[in-house]
């Protein structure tokens, strides 16, 4: 009866020996913890100069006089936030002194594209503008990124000769006119 007992005992012992085996009763786990802290990065834009219109003589009708961007302009945005943005511009009107051309005397082409510099998901920004634009009577949005989109780094082309300026000889004078350009990056959805 002893060796049955043994037996049995051994028996016994090798099942929750392989039991414990099985469901790792005696295994040891170990963990780590990866912490990371995430900060906000840049939230920019880049601009373009812009080439002369050159010398403009006056006619005796209206004529419009055409210019281009010298490069792209670059919008980055690495903030994190993923909170959107919105591209505007506006132009002062071009005065020479106490002469002043009318507004809508200079308009701006719509964006010519948008592309992602680099690698990266999501969706890009928008055009705004479908058609050419007054830029000297206010505020205008250009390009647009919604909640959740526009994050990267995005080169935006306008075409060439972007840039209009209608001179009537019945409302500008001899002289040298300035405008300036305005281009506001904003945080918007």
């Amino acid at each position: 009866m002893t060796n049955v007992k043994k037996k049995i005992f051994s028996v016994g012992l090798i099942a929750m020996i392989s039991l414990s085996i099985t469901t790792g009763v005696f295994a040891d786990t170990k963990t780590n913890d990866v912490d990371i802290n995430v900060q906000a990065g840049e939230f920019s834009l880049t601009t373009s100069s812009i080439e002369s219109f050159g010398n403009i003589t006056l006619l005796a009708t209206p004529q419009t006089y055409n210019t281009s961007f010298q490069n792209g302009f670059t919008v980055k945005d690495l903030r994190g936030s993923q909170a959107g943005w919105r591209l505007d511009v506006e132009a002062s009107p071009f005065t020479s002194g106490a002469n002043t051309l009318p507004k809508g005397s200079l308009t701006l082409d719509p964006i010519f594209e948008i592309n992602r510099v680099g690698t990266g998901s999501g969706n890009p920004p928008t055009k705004s503008t479908t058609t050419n634009v007054v830029i000297d009577d206010g505020k205008i949005e250009i390009a647009r990124a919604g909640a959740g989109e526009g994050m990267g780094v995005f080169e935006i082309t306008f075409p060439n000769d972007a840039l209009s300026l209608v001179v009537d000889a019945t409302t500008a004078k001899v002289g040298t006119y300035e405008s300036t350009l305005t281009w506001t990056l904003v945080t918007a959805p």
